[in-house]
């Protein structure tokens, strides 16, 4: 499966949506990432280029993947 914007754009709205149900299920607060994941979002496909708008997507998810993995160590059982 090849990358495209399109493709990373997915990933990164689904991410995005669980991170935030598990931020509400864990109780809490969030970070810094999420408006700018929400923001990137909300850039036109064509505006930037293709692979830093992919990298962006892909870095974004990543850090709320790894995100969601610490936060869930920090969670009470």
């Amino acid at each position: 499966m090849m990358l495209t914007p399109e493709t990373t754009w997915m990933l990164l709205a689904s991410v995005q949506a669980l991170h935030l149900l598990h931020h509400r299920l864990a109780k809490r607060k969030i970070s810094l990432v999420e408006p700018l994941a929400a923001a990137a979002l909300l850039v036109p496909l064509s505006a930037v280029p293709a692979a830093a708008l992919m990298s962006l997507h892909v870095s974004l998810a990543a850090i709320q993947v790894v995100g969601s993995l610490w936060i869930r160590k920090l969670s009470p059982e």
